[in-house]
């Protein structure tokens, strides 16, 4: 994508796991954000104690919290940032200088945000650039009786159905250990964008793209809601059981909060399994002959392998069981993925070196291309990093002119809050 320009307007998981997907892929990202408006995983200006140990390398905030945050810092590698104050029209007129010289632009306010608040209408950056591509990824889209309400991704899943099936029991509904709805759209927002720069390539035209985060995370649920159309029936909570493999779960190992995992698909798998227990026998047991039968027992079959795995280092039995045909894997933390050899043979986790937080791992690229290299360009962008690099030197405003700006708070590089912030959340 080498050569496609992005501005990047969007804030928090969706947009911007959406464009460092493009900036990986060569685009030229620069996220926009204003003083008072920042994207709120920089975290607070001032962080309070809970915020602490979640956010910043070490533990430790710093002078300037908000180019120190984990999760931030992750979501914008090889991206470039300017501040822009755009609801003042001095922000608002170099965002469409940028858009005239820009291929694509996207953002996911709540609905109604960028057209009446900040005056940038599809028309009006068309006027800027006749063949722009917009996408715009409010949390309901932008049609319809709840466009107009803000979400986050915890409440994305839970309109989505998610909860109503993961857990372990109807009566407790839970979460996933993450919010699936971000990244997912996301992934989305990119494809329609290589779809839509694709389109222009052959017509000459942009597009506007209406990317509802709602509407993409129910995609993900695909056969359940088949499932119910065809059975009248709604899925239960499963935990870790599956609909017709057993045993099919997580198991405890030996030492503090180890797991494995293990399933089971097959009579042969079956029969390896118990080899690997020293229980051949138990494969011959009338109770768990088959599968239907190994079904009807799972809860018994998952006190039986537990009391074996309980006794066993998670990383040996794994090996065992791969080696003898069974699906198994161990449960890793995040030190182990880090430490993991195959990942590191891979060089599949990159150091990249940020100027507020030194040298740091951080995961690396989730595709490789034959013929073009993926690498980290550039660490993720300190706020207002490169506002003399893209306003100076790519719209050519003087020195005194960019001053001006940083006196009147259009740009600058220390972020504050303020209620219009809040409000535009």
């Amino acid at each position: 994508m080498e050569g496609i320009r992005v501005l990047d307007l969007s804030v928090i998981w969706a947009g911007p796991y959406c464009t460092r997907l493009l900036a990986d892929l060569g685009a030229e990202v620069i996220k926009v954000e204003a003083l008072s408006f920042y994207d709120i995983q920089r975290g607070p200006v001032a962080p309070t104690r809970g915020h602490i140990n979640l956010n910043y390398p070490d533990g430790d905030p710093g002078d300037e919290p908000w180019n120190r945050s984990a999760w931030f810092n992750t979501l914008h590698i090889n991206k470039m940032d300017v501040t822009l104050d755009l609801v003042e029209e001095p922000g608002r007129d170099l965002l469409l200088r940028l858009a005239s010289i820009s291929d694509v632009v996207i953002e996911n306010f709540r609905y109604g945000i960028r057209e009446r608040r900040l005056g940038l209408s599809y028309e009006k950056l068309r006027e800027a650039q006749p063949d722009i591509i917009l996408v715009s990824m409010p949390a309901f889209g932008n049609s319809g009786p709840w466009r107009g309400y803000a979400q986050y991704g915890i409440g994305q899943e839970m309109l989505a159905g998610f909860p109503s099936m993961t857990g372990h029991s109807p009566d407790q509904p839970a979460k996933s250990g993450i919010n699936h709805g971000d990244p997912i759209t996301g992934t989305h927002a990119a494809s329609a964008i290589l779809a839509a720069l694709l389109r222009r390539r052959r017509t000459g035209k942009g597009a506007f793209i209406d990317l509802s985060q709602q509407e993409s995370t129910i995609n993900f649920m695909g056969e359940h809601l088949l499932g119910y159309q065809m059975t009248g029936e709604n899925p239960q909570p499963a935990g870790n059981s599956h609909p017709v493999m057993s045993p099919h779960g997580v198991f405890p190992c030996k030492g503090e909060d180890r797991w494995i995992a293990i399933a089971v698909s097959s009579d042969g798998q079956w029969q390896a399994l118990c080899n690997c227990m020293g229980q051949p026998d138990l494969a011959q047991h009338p109770d768990y002959a088959d599968i239907p039968s190994r079904w009807d027992k799972r809860e018994t079959l998952a006190k039986i392998i537990s009391t074996w795995t309980g006794q066993q280092d998670a990383q040996d039995i794994a090996t065992r069981l791969q080696s003898a045909g069974v699906p198994a894997s161990p449960v890793n933390s995040p030190r182990e993925l880090l430490e993991d050899p195959h990942y590191q043979a891979r060089g599949f986790f990159e150091t990249v070196d940020h100027p507020s937080t030194g040298p740091r791992d951080y995961p690396g690229f989730p595709f490789r291309l034959s013929k073009s290299a993926m690498e980290v360009r550039r660490p993720a962008p300190t706020l207002g990093q490169h506002n003399r690099d893209i306003l100076g030197s790519l719209l050519g405003l003087s020195d005194q002119a960019l001053r001006n700006l940083e006196d009147t708070g259009i740009i600058g590089t220390k972020p504050y809050e303020t209620e219009r912030s809040r409000s535009l959340g």
